[in-house]
C-alpha cells in the first residue's frame, strides 16, 4: 500500500517541477501580485506626493526582496525578511508618513500571499538541469 501512496503524488503532477514549469510559476505570480497591488493602491490618492513617494519606495524595497527569494543563494534569510517586512509594513508606513492608516487595508494580506507562493515555488523540489 505504501508503494501506491509514493506513486500517487507523481502520478497527479505533484513531483518535481520543471525548469519551465519553475518560470511559469514565477512569471505568473510575478504579474498576477503586480496587477493586484496597483490596484490595492488605488486608496493611495489622499496622500501628499511627497507620503506616495515614500509608499512607493518602501513598497517597492518589499517586492525587490519578494523577488530576491528566487534570485539570491540567501534565499532563506530573504524569504524571512521579506515576510517581516510584509507583517511590519503598515506600521512602519503609518510611522514613516505620520499618518494612521496611510496604507489601504489590502496591501499586507496581498504581500503576504505573494511571499507564501514564492516560498512554495522557490522551496518546492525541482527537476534537475541537463
Amino acid at each position: 500500500m505504501s508503494s501506491k501512496l509514493k506513486f500517487l503524488p507523481r502520478h497527479a503532477g505533484l513531483g518535481r517541477m520543471s525548469s519551465g514549469e519553475y518560470q511559469a510559476n514565477l512569471n505568473g505570480m510575478n504579474m498576477f501580485f503586480g496587477a493586484v497591488l496597483g490596484f490595492v493602491l488605488a486608496g493611495t490618492e489622499k496622500l501628499g506626493e511627497w507620503q506616495f513617494g515614500v509608499l512607493l519606495l518602501s513598497l517597492a524595497s518589499v517586492v525587490i526582496t519578494v523577488l530576491y527569494i528566487t534570485s539570491s543563494r540567501h534565499r532563506v534569510m530573504y524569504a524571512a525578511l521579506a515576510l517581516f517586512y510584509a507583517w511590519t509594513f503598515p506600521y512602519v508606513m503609518d510611522l514613516l508618513l505620520r499618518q494612521q492608516g496611510a496604507v489601504p487595508d489590502k496591501v499586507r494580506p496581498t504581500l503576504l500571499v505573494w511571499i507564501v507562493m514564492t516560498i512554495v515555488v522557490e522551496f518546492w523540489a525541482r527537476e534537475r538541469e541537463a
